[in-house]
């Protein structure tokens, strides 16, 4: 059967350009190549879920604005369907640098003013209708109004819920609370906590999770569960563009573990199937060209 994701996070346009080098101060460079698509980690997450065979809801805050259209049709055009509640800012805008050769890329975002936006709360009816069959929840730790009660309501319904937290926010052990597996990343910094990856693992686990995990690019996984840690490693693949990676692989422990559910032995299988997933869409530019390469 298929399987039903929601994704609840957030949902930005993204100005990506490709270039030979960064530009200096007062200085101009030509664009290799450019896209505009939608960005943020859970729109990101639900596309590589949609492009994986789910049926994937996104759940996002976006005000009535010119770009919140642009943002709505590249996801329909992904196969998401997009929930939004109305926001009271203009959707970010993330303008993206890509140096061509070693798929580096240089961000400008205000993703920092999202994190603290609250965009209005749900009902129950509205909470229900979300979680109708579905059979996994991804969260991005951004917009905590929405996430907090739409986890707390799956995992009531013995839903699992998923976090990727990219790095600590000021609601993070909130929303920890209500998640069952946690996968963070490398420049993930909780305050006062040693950042070597067992010093992590137990912050996380400590604060409600029983499964987490910590990304850290070419150097691998690293994971524990309730009665087992483990690392995994990632295979080497050619790289163009990193850009959206960690939202693809979130993505796809998502649909890894909608379709089989938590399991202490599979854990390791499905963060290894899933960073096979981000790998391939390392090897061209921008966060839609793999779609039709793989």
């Amino acid at each position: 059967m298929t399987a039903r994701i929601l994704c609840v996070g957030l949902a930005t346009l993204d100005v990506v350009q490709l270039v030979e080098r960064l530009p200096g101060a007062n200085e101009k460079v030509v664009a290799l190549d450019s896209l505009t698509a939608a960005g943020g980690p859970a729109a990101n997450a639900a596309v590589a879920a949609a492009h994986l065979g789910s049926d994937v809801v996104l759940l996002t805050a976006l005000a009535e604005h010119p770009v919140s259209d642009i943002i709505r049709s590249d996801l329909t055009a992904c196969g998401v369907t997009v929930r939004a509640v109305a926001a009271d800012a203009p959707p970010v805008v993330a303008s993206i640098l890509v140096t061509a050769g070693t798929g580096d890329r240089a961000v400008v975002s205000p993703t920092s003013s999202a994190s603290g936006a609250t965009p209005p709360s749900l009902s129950a009816g509205e909470i229900d209708e979300l979680l109708d069959g579905v059979d996994a929840v991804h969260l991005d730790g951004y917009h905590p109004s929405l996430a907090l009660p739409i986890a707390s309501a799956a995992r009531e319904r013995g839903i699992p819920v998923l976090l990727d937290a990219g790095s600590f926010k000021p609601h993070t052990n909130d929303v920890l609370k209500q998640v069952d597996i946690a996968v963070v990343s490398g420049d993930f910094a909780p305050p006062r906590v040693q950042s070597d990856p067992v010093s992590v693992l137990t912050y996380l686990v400590d604060h409600g999770p029983t499964f987490a995990a910590i990304t850290r690019g070419a150097h691998g996984i690293v994971f524990r569960a309730p009665h087992t840690r483990g690392s995994v490693p990632v295979e080497p693949v050619p790289v163009a563009d990193t850009l959206g990676a960690g939202d693809f692989f979130h993505g796809a422990l998502a649909v890894a573990i909608a379709q089989a559910g938590r399991s202490e032995q599979r854990f390791p299988h499905q963060l290894a199937w899933a960073s096979r997933v981000a790998g391939a869409s390392l090897g061209s530019f921008g966060t839609r060209g793999w779609l039709s390469d793989s």
